[in-house]
């Protein structure tokens, strides 16, 4: 009868052991596709032109929604310097992770060719490069001589030729004094007007993306 019981209970111990072994891992959550419209850079991660896939880790508590506009945010960042607690670790070109202090969030990886002026939750990229020829502060921000883009974000009224137009004549006042009614919003470098910040907007950023402050 002891020796029933024992191999009784071997048994069960090694039914509950292969159960645990056999569990299903939790798998990342897989997001839509998200456009990235050129050649960029977060930080130190290379992000190239071209569709990307989202995935969420198990533990970040994050949507597909809410994921998607935390990588156009830092897509869109002008200085590569994320807000507290998010921090890009780089991971090889088009593959980058995105932490919330110690606790994992979501990483982005290049999934195929694209790119171009389209647009999306980016907004549409103005066709070509505006050259700064000089270094000039507008605001609170530097531009150092350079080739720049400029971007419509989505739903504003102004057009690529309004916005290199606007832009000429920002860097151009002497003490980089925005004339009224226009103001910068220093994270993004997006330049609008208070009394309709969406209709009113346009967005510049570096030809290289959003790399490391110097």
């Amino acid at each position: 009868m002891r020796l029933a019981f024992s191999t009784a209970l071997a048994a069960a111990l090694a039914t509950l052991a292969l159960s645990a072994t056999a569990a299903p891992a939790i798998t990342p959550v897989s997001c839509p596709s998200f456009e990235v419209l050129h050649n960029d850079r977060i930080g130190p991660a290379s992000l190239p032109a071209g569709s990307y896939r989202i995935e969420i880790a198990p533990t970040a508590n994050l949507s597909c929604a809410a994921a998607s506009r935390l990588f156009t945010r830092f897509l869109e960042d002008y200085d590569g310097v994320l807000p507290t607690p998010w921090r890009v670790v780089a991971q090889g070109s088009g593959k980058a992770a995105f932490n919330q202090g110690g606790k994992a969030g979501f990483t982005v990886t290049r999934s195929g060719g694209g790119g171009g002026e389209g647009g999306g939750a980016l907004g549409r990229l103005c066709p070509g490069t505006f050259t700064v020829n000089s270094n000039a502060t507008v605001g609170p921000l530097r531009f150092r001589k350079g080739s720049y883009l400029l971007y419509l974000p989505p739903r504003t009224g102004i057009s690529c030729n309004r916005a290199s137009v606007l832009f000429t004549r920002f860097l151009g006042i002497p003490g980089g004094q925005l004339p009224f009614p226009w103001r910068l919003q220093n994270q993004t470098a997006t330049f609008f007007k208070p009394e309709n910040p969406v209709r009113s907007s346009f967005r510049v950023e570096p030809l290289a993306g959003a790399g490391a402050p110097s």
